[in-house]
């Protein structure tokens, strides 16, 4: 297939939007990108920009986390949204064993990501107790 015929076409199967993806730092950035993307090859266009892996960037719409198996068409997002991006650290475990803290965000973002680990089978629950 060939390119949309100009900046005006109406061919869906080719549409063309642009992103605003915020960090929690108030830095902005912009991804352009096809309605029929999967968000996680967004993921790696914020990742690629932002010099991170995507495996560590978490992207939202409106608070809720966007599933990188769907399109971006099937997300809901439309030319202009801005979206949070969290990028994940990737030594959280050892900052917490060296008595480092971590901001909520970030210690928010880790159990969200266990979450979903867990969910697909690629991670045990860990129960803890209180005395």
């Amino acid at each position: 297939s060939g390119k949309a015929a100009g900046k005006g076409s109406q061919d869906k199967s080719s549409a063309f939007i642009k992103l605003v993806v915020r960090r929690l730092t108030g830095e902005e950035i912009s991804v352009q990108t096809e309605l029929d993307v999967l968000i996680q090859n967004v993921r790696a266009s914020v990742g690629a920009k932002l010099g991170v892996s995507a495996h560590r960037i978490k992207l939202l719409n409106e608070g809720q986390v966007l599933n990188k198996s769907t399109t971006v068409r099937e997300s809901g997002l439309e030319d202009g949204a801005v979206l949070t991006t969290i990028v994940l650290p990737p030594v959280y475990g050892a900052l917490g064993h060296a008595g480092i803290s971590a901001p909520d965000e970030v210690i928010s973002a880790k159990m969200e990501l266990h979450e979903a680990l867990s969910e697909a089978g690629k991670l045990k629950p860990v129960h803890t107790t209180k005395a």
